[in-house]
């Protein structure tokens, strides 16, 4: 009903050694071919469901497979005999109490299933023991194809058959050191969907809503928050990696790894000494990623009002810098060991922390009182204090995104009423001090760019007075956590 497996891509160059570390583990041989179904409106993909069906043991199964995290599946499976069925049926499924409220939209629709893609993977496997747990590592070598194009797979996965996930991250550190094989959170399914819609990368992963447990500490909310994180980067730090990616998916990552390193911050707890190192390396990770989705953000934002006011110039100053190799940051070993260490922290037992809504009373009210320390200051800053006012309100808004299913929705509408258009605000703020950096530097190239600096430094002051007052605001309005 729920198997917990990671899977890795392997670099052409490590495959052969790969493959000869495998022989000389004795595995099992086996051929899995599978056929994937969804109706032609693609109603169980919107579910995020799997629907195929393949030959185990002489007979024919139908697996119904869903995700519950980053890392562990559930799934159903019914036999359907020796004879190759003629039928795809989701009845035997629909009592599974799981899958009820997933299959009750597929149902509603009564939209036929039709054969979508189909793989064929030459699989060797063997069991390995580390410590108590047993995990069962997989070479998967071969194709899913759709009517008219085809894929090459090359994968080793590695699945728990028995124990702790501690162990499961134990068995993959070795692999991962001596072959550089990277982390793809990307299914076959996912794959298989992309190829038989002819798109060329799959859909970009935005984040979901978490709902925290009521009765969980601070470690415990942090360790939801950390795989609430996960489901939202590791699909698109796995697009970024197969370099099958658009804009959106590094913007996405870039969201995710503030997300993290706001729950990080602001739930951190002496227990857990890894969360600052962690801090310090996402950092590192999102500095990386350049700012490429920043001058996209300018050129969609500030571009037509600077048309509208009559610049002589209708594009940003070209920029001469090297190109950051994105793909190479995701395939490397220290991102995928970063990314281990996460799903070990999210799924291990830990330490027990303190009282979830005493964390968050103190941790709020002190990110509450530093924006407010702001308000009779703000236009006197340094353009990098401004920047910090604003990093801070993302990050409160971060933070309440992640204990929000905790309060009233009611009293956390009032204060987000007064907190976006602040965050809004210190968000056009800061893309005119980028763009008054860029123009400023092509003013030699470019006399025109007079006009834009003359146009920004009004923006600024106009968007500065609205500033001043989103924060006198933020002062007097009611603080939803502080309510028993």
């Amino acid at each position: 009903m729920s198997k917990v497996e990671l899977k890795f891509q392997i670099p052409s160059s490590k495959l052969k050694a790969l493959r000869l570390a495998f022989l000389h583990c004795q595995p099992e041989k086996n051929y899995l071919s599978a056929q994937y179904f969804d109706t032609a409106h693609l109603d169980l993909q919107r579910q995020h469901l799997s629907l195929r069906q393949h030959k185990e043991n002489k007979i024919w199964v139908q697996t119904l497979e869903a995700p519950k995290s980053s890392v562990e599946y559930i799934e159903i499976k019914t036999s359907l005999g020796k004879a190759e069925p003629s039928t795809v049926n989701l009845r035997p499924c629909q009592p599974y109490k799981k899958f009820k409220r997933l299959l009750h939209p597929v149902f509603q629709s009564n939209h036929p299933l039709n054969f979508q893609f189909k793989t064929d993977i030459s699989s060797q496997r063997f069991l390995h023991t580390e410590k108590n747990s047993k995990i069962e590592l997989s070479l998967d070598l071969g194709t899913i194809s759709s009517a008219h194009q085809s894929l090459e797979i090359h994968e080793i996965k590695f699945e728990l058959k028995d124990g702790n996930i501690h162990d499961l991250i134990q068995t993959i550190q070795p692999w991962l050191s001596k072959y550089e094989i990277w982390l793809d959170s990307q299914s076959k399914t996912v794959k298989g969907q992309a190829l038989q819609q002819s798109f060329p990368v799959a859909a970009a992963q935005s984040q979901s809503a978490l709902t925290l447990s009521p009765q969980a500490d601070s470690i415990q909310a942090l360790q939801q928050m950390v795989s609430n994180c996960l489901e939202h980067l590791l699909p698109n730090a796995s697009a970024i990696a197969l370099e099958q990616y658009k804009a959106e998916h590094i913007h996405q990552v870039r969201v995710a790894i503030r997300r993290l390193r706001s729950a990080l911050k602001i739930f951190s707890s002496p227990q857990i000494a890894q969360t600052k190192i962690w801090q310090k390396q996402l950092a590192v990770l999102f500095r990386q990623l350049g700012n490429t989705r920043d001058r996209d953000a300018l050129a969609a934002d500030l571009l037509p009002l600077l048309k509208q006011a009559g610049s002589p110039i209708a594009e940003l100053p070209a920029q001469e810098t090297a190109k950051t190799q994105i793909g190479a940051i995701f395939r490397a070993a220290p991102t995928t060991g970063l990314w281990l260490q996460f799903i070990d922290f999210a799924n291990a037992e830990q330490p027990k922390g303190q009282k979830l809504k005493k964390c968050i009373r103190k941790q709020f009210n002190k990110m509450h009182q530093r924006i407010c320390q702001a308000e009779s200051i703000f236009t006197e800053m340094a353009e990098s204090e401004k920047h910090q006012v604003r990093k801070r309100v993302k990050q409160l808004r971060y933070s309440i995104e992640f204990i929000c299913s905790l309060y009233a929705p009611s009293d956390i509408k009032q204060y987000l009423k007064v907190l976006k258009p602040l965050q809004e605000n210190l968000g056009r703020f800061n893309d005119l001090c980028v763009a008054h950096v860029l123009f400023e530097q092509n003013i030699v190239q470019q006399p025109k760019a007079w006009f834009v600096l003359g146009w920004i430094a009004s923006e600024q002051k106009h968007i500065q007075q609205a500033i001043q007052q989103d924060l006198q605001k933020f002062q007097q309005v009611q603080r939803f956590w502080q309510s028993k």
